[in-house]
C-alpha cells in the first residue's frame, strides 16, 4: 500500500485529493492544524511548527513516503507575513523535511499548489520574489515590510517564489537524481466554500466574476485531486519541473502567445551548456 502524506488535508482541494487517493487504496497521512481531525496536527505558520509537521510525518510513515502533496496556503492580504510563512516557507520546509522519506521509498513523487495567479496577476515584484528565494524564513519580515502598501500581492509573491522553487530543485540530484518527481499545481478558482465567500466580497466577487471563464466554470476541487492522483503515478514519472496550470484554460485565453517561447541563449552559451567540462576555443 502506498503511503502519501498531504497538507491541508481536511477542507477545499486537500480534502478532495485526500478522499480521492483514499477511495484509490491509498493510505493517506493528512496535515492540517490542530482540532481538524487530521493525522499530523501541525500550524505551518512556524519554525517550529513546520518541524513538528515533519517529525510527525516521519514517525507515522517509518521513514518511508510515496507521495507528498504540499498543498496548505492561504490567501490573507491583512496578514503578509502570515501567508509567506505558510504559503512559501511552509511548503518549502515541508518538501525538504521529508524529501528523504520520499527518497528512500525509490521512486516516488511530489507535488505542490502553486496558483494560475502567479501567470495572470500584473505587477508581481520579482525583486521580493527573489528574496524571498534567496533569505527563506528569515527573509520574511523584510518582504513584508516591502509588501505593506501592496499588501494584496503577497499572495502571488508566495506563490511566484514557491513556483521558482520548484524549478529550481526539481531536476537537480536532491529530487530527480534520488527518484522523485517535483512538479507544481497552479489552479485558477476553484468552487470551494472560500471561493464561495470570495464571491460574496464587493472587491473580490467582482473581479473574479470577469475572468475568462472557456469552459463555462469554474474548476471544481475534484478536478485538481485528479490531476494530484496523476502527477503522484508511475504514469507521470517523466514529468518533472513542471508548473501545470488547472484553470479551464483562463491563462491561455489571456496569454496564448507568450509560451512557449523560444530561448534567447547564443550558440556557445548553448555549448557550454550542453558540454560543461569542454575546454574553451
Amino acid at each position: 500500500m502506498s503511503t502519501i502524506a498531504i497538507s491541508g488535508s481536511q477542507s477545499g482541494m486537500g480534502l478532495a485529493t485526500r478522499t480521492h487517493l483514499a477511495a484509490q487504496g491509498v493510505r493517506v497521512i493528512g496535515i492540517d492544524l490542530p482540532g481538524k481531525g487530521a493525522e499530523v496536527q501541525a500550524d505551518l505558520s512556524s519554525a517550529q511548527g513546520r518541524a513538528s509537521a515533519v517529525a510527525q510525518t516521519l514517525a507515522l510513515c517509518a521513514g518511508v513516503l510515496d507521495g507528498l502533496v504540499a498543498n496548505a496556503g492561504v490567501d490573507m492580504p491583512g496578514n503578509v507575513a502570515l501567508m509567506l510563512e505558510i504559503n512559501y516557507c511552509g511548503a518549502v520546509e515541508l518538501l525538504q523535511g521529508l524529501r528523504p522519506a520520499l527518497a528512500a521509498a525509490g521512486r516516488s513523487a511530489a507535488a505542490a499548489t502553486v496558483s494560475d495567479s502567479v501567470a495572470i496577476s500584473p505587477g508581481i515584484p520579482e525583486p521580493l520574489v527573489a528574496q524571498l528565494l534567496d533569505g527563506a524564513g528569515s527573509a520574511v519580515p523584510g518582504v513584508a515590510a516591502a509588501l505593506a502598501k501592496t499588501p494584496q500581492l503577497g499572495y502571488q509573491v508566495s506563490k511566484m517564489a514557491l513556483a521558482r522553487w520548484i524549478r529550481r530543485n526539481a531536476a537537480g540530484a536532491q529530487w530527480a537524481g534520488a527518484g522523485i518527481s517535483l512538479n507544481g499545481v497552479a489552479p485558477g478558482p476553484v468552487m470551494t466554500p472560500l471561493l464561495e465567500h470570495d464571491l460574496q466580497d464587493p472587491h473580490k466577487g467582482p473581479m473574479i466574476r470577469a475572468l475568462p471563464l472557456p469552459l463555462g466554470e469554474f474548476s471544481p476541487p475534484q478536478a485538481v485531486a485528479d490531476l494530484y492522483a496523476f502527477l503522484l503515478s508511475p504514469q507521470a514519472r517523466f514529468i518533472v519541473g513542471q508548473i501545470i496550470m488547472i484553470d479551464g484554460g483562463i491563462e491561455a485565453a489571456w496569454r496564448a502567445d507568450d509560451w512557449p517561447r523560444a530561448w534567447d541563449i547564443g550558440r556557445d552559451a548553448f555549448m557550454a551548456r550542453l558540454f560543461p567540462t569542454r575546454p574553451g576555443p
